[in-house]
């Protein structure tokens, strides 16, 4: 073998292992409606970021290796300017009324690009229309300390090391998780979505959270972040065959699809559904939710309404979406199975629709059937 033939075989060599160790690195991310929730960077940095500032909210038994390793390598970093800042930006906001939570802190993480740029994805000073996009610490300083603090606590050699503990964990999930019927949502809506849907496993905590960050023209990246409960010896969730995870996601997923039809026709069915909403019994039992409103109630009708027909077309027990259906019409959305009979009556004839933004026109009147049947 001659001199150059060695270098070059020498470059080809060293070329792979940069590839297998570039491979390493991201497989553990999520990826956007992939429907199979991963490990992601962003989530366990914002987490050990929490922690370090506020230590008595996490349960370091809970997940014992793993809040072992993060303690050795970034307790150190307790005192960072970073968590400093942290501290003062929460103590400032707990004075005013507002406690600082988990779900506020992995908010902040879904407001950023993957690490190390962790550059923001929206404008600061960009206002959200609604409540479920949270960035009350989505702060142009507390995102340049966490920057700086990546680079100085050394996280991303953290993360490498941690790499195939991530990896057994999104194995685990894939080898006994309830997988979903991806292609069904596009066949049966025939629509592209118009929210990138994320899916994470939360290995530091057990809490979840469910996030959005708004776009322009109704776009939107919306996370479901999984908390764990119990952990084996070696670190891996024991919880991945619950149908807790399969539910939360069918009823997100569902979002990416049906908010829009309610988006374009916000005009049509404001009057309607703001009787339906106003009626004593509906307001009664949505008054306090996060829908409880005329905007989401139609949001969230559409959404319960798709998910009870995913369990009728998918589901092998047949009586899931009639238990389904009671459960909603209990939850105060007494027009539940009216609204299916006319998904039904949607799919029966997709020759005619399209998609169901064509059959649109339909639901509109019985929205207004609906809105009718509640003034009586």
């Amino acid at each position: 073998m001659t001199h150059n033939q060695k270098k070059v075989n020498v470059k080809k060599a060293l070329l792979a292992l940069g590839c297998f160790i570039y491979s390493l690195c991201t497989l553990a991310q999520p990826v956007a409606n992939s429907l199979v929730p991963k490990v992601d960077k962003r989530v366990e940095l914002l987490s050990i970021v929490f922690r370090l500032a506020r230590p008595n909210e996490f349960d370091s038994e809970l997940n014992g290796g793993y809040s072992k390793a993060i303690a050795s390598h970034f307790n150190q970093y307790a005192q960072h300017s970073l968590i400093a800042y942290f501290n003062l930006v929460a103590d400032s906001l707990q004075k005013s009324g507002t406690e600082i939570a988990y779900w506020d802190v992995l908010a902040l993480a879904a407001h950023l690009t993957q690490p190390p740029a962790l550059e923001p994805v929206v404008p600061f000073n960009s206002v959200p229309p609604d409540g479920w996009d949270n960035r009350i610490l989505f702060m142009p300083k507390l995102v340049r300390l966490l920057q700086q603090f990546y680079r100085d606590a050394h996280c991303e050699a953290f993360f490498t090391t941690q790499q195939p503990y991530y990896q057994a964990v999104n194995h685990e999930y894939e080898r006994k998780g309830v997988k979903l019927a991806k292609t069904w949502f596009d066949q049966f809506f025939g629509l592209k979505t118009t929210e990138k849907y994320y899916t994470i496993i939360g290995i530091s905590s057990r809490e979840g959270a469910y996030l959005r960050v708004d776009y322009k023209n109704n776009y939107r990246d919306t996370y479901t972040i999984f908390g764990c409960r119990a952990f084996d010896s070696k670190g891996v969730p024991g919880t991945f065959a619950e149908l807790t995870f399969s539910r939360t996601m069918l009823h997100e997923y569902v979002h990416a699809y049906t908010n829009q039809l309610i988006d374009n026709n916000m005009a049509a069915l404001q009057s309607a559904a703001e009787i339906i909403i106003a009626n004593p019994k509906v307001y009664d039992l949505m008054k306090d939710t996060f829908y409880g409103n005329w905007q989401f109630v139609l949001y969230e009708s559409m959404v319960r309404a798709g998910g009870i027909k995913y369990m009728m077309a998918n589901e092998k027990d047949t009586a899931v979406a009639e238990r389904e259906m009671v459960k909603q019409e209990k939850a105060g959305f007494f027009w539940i199975r009216g609204l299916v009979k006319e998904l039904d009556r949607y799919e029966s004839n997709r020759s005619t629709y399209a998609n169901l933004e064509s059959y649109m026109p339909e639901l509109i009147k019985y929205f207004e059937s609906v809105a009718r049947e509640m003034k009586k």
